[in-house]
């Protein structure tokens, strides 16, 4: 009989842990149109998308509201299992004419981040106000900053101090927040999501000093340790929008590492650009940092140095425009990955970078 306890004690205490790994981490996902025309790198083709959704419900997917995910992670070190949210930058027409109708048909929430200038000024391409307020009354579409203009903003302009390019970055910020406010009639949760992904070590302590969740565009889940200014999201378009890769994302959780030492995001003209960037494994030390392994976005496998528990990643040469990459380890469960990614800003030699 004792023994018998003993046995089902022990299946308890694992399912507890199971359940736990499962529900310490969750994965944001990232759309821009939904349409068959634009450019590969930032749209989705209606029918991916609903085969998204459609693999989101069939295989025990959780789709979250952003705030309330964010909120558990940071309050709590948890959420719901197998939670995802959906996200969609620019606030493009065809969020609200395609994506709207194939999310409100499975009642899955979303948000939408939008560059408020291209709203005010009624262009084409994207949604208007009145669109905006019927998706938020239905109550699963929020809203939040991605600008007043949608510029570069670690790109400063000729002559600007670094007080006066603080300032402007912080109206971008705080007036685009306003200014949606405003426009839907209603408060909005305090999250920023950078243009083209692009921040720097000072637009990072000033999203974090106005109070701001920040969201990023490199690949990655997000769990307790995870920055609240610098959340990242697996994006998805027409040529990294596979099932498959759909699969990767969603199975994926933080790489327990953390950076040895504090390596810029953004490059400027005449700094040194790396050669090298160290990651010390915080967890599960040196055998699991070997199973670690870094690629290039090209998918080229990176020279990975390691000494106990840091690694030490050889870069590709950096170009202008921006430059990232991945590393990855297996959880130990079938296609289930830890997943990490660093960005670089690499500006020209006139000060401005790419739109790569």
């Amino acid at each position: 009989m004792k023994r018998g306890l003993g046995i089902a004690l022990l299946c308890l205490q694992l399912f507890t842990a199971a359940v736990t790994a499962a529900e310490d981490h969750a994965v944001i996902l990232l759309y821009h149109r939904v349409s068959d025309t634009g450019p590969a790198s930032t749209r989705i083709s209606p029918e991916q998308f609903q085969r998204h959704l459609d693999w989101i419900d069939d295989n025990g997917f959780q789709v979250v509201p952003l705030a309330r995910l964010l909120e558990d992670i940071e309050a709590r070190g948890e959420t719901v299992d197998n939670a995802v949210a959906i996200t969609f930058d620019d606030a493009y027409a065809s969020v609200y004419d395609t994506a709207y109708p194939a999310l409100r048909d499975r009642g899955m929430p979303f948000s939408v981040f939008v560059a408020t200038q291209s709203l005010d000024a009624g262009f084409g391409q994207f949604m208007t106000w009145s669109q905006a307020r019927e998706m938020q009354r239905s109550g699963l579409a929020t809203f939040g900053s991605h600008s007043l203009s949608h510029d570069h903003l670690e790109a400063r302009r000729e002559g600007e101090t670094p007080a006066a390019w603080k300032a402007r970055v912080r109206g971008e910020i705080q007036h685009s927040h306003q200014r949606i406010e405003e426009a839907l009639g209603t408060t909005v949760p305090m999250i920023f999501a950078y243009p083209f992904g692009e921040y720097s070590r000072d637009s990072l302590g000033l999203v974090q000093s106005l109070g701001f969740a920040g969201l990023a565009q490199q690949s990655g889940a997000l769990g307790p340790r995870t920055p609240r200014n610098q959340v990242p999201r697996f994006a998805m378009s027409q040529n990294f929008g596979s099932l498959e890769r759909l699969e990767m994302a969603l199975k994926s959780r933080p790489l327990p590492a953390r950076e040895a030492g504090d390596q810029p995001h953004v490059l400027r003209p005449g700094e040194p650009l790396p050669k090298a960037l160290l990651l010390q494994i915080q967890t599960g030390g040196p055998a699991f940092s070997k199973s670690v392994n870094c690629f290039a976005a090209s998918g080229e496998g990176l020279v990975v140095e390691r000494e106990e528990s840091t690694i030490a990643v050889k870069l590709p040469a950096l170009a202008a425009g921006r430059n990232k990459i991945n590393c990855t380890a297996p959880t130990g469960q079938t296609g289930e990955y830890y997943w990490f990614s660093r960005l670089w800003v690499v500006a020209d030699e006139s000060g401005n970078w790419l739109n790569n």
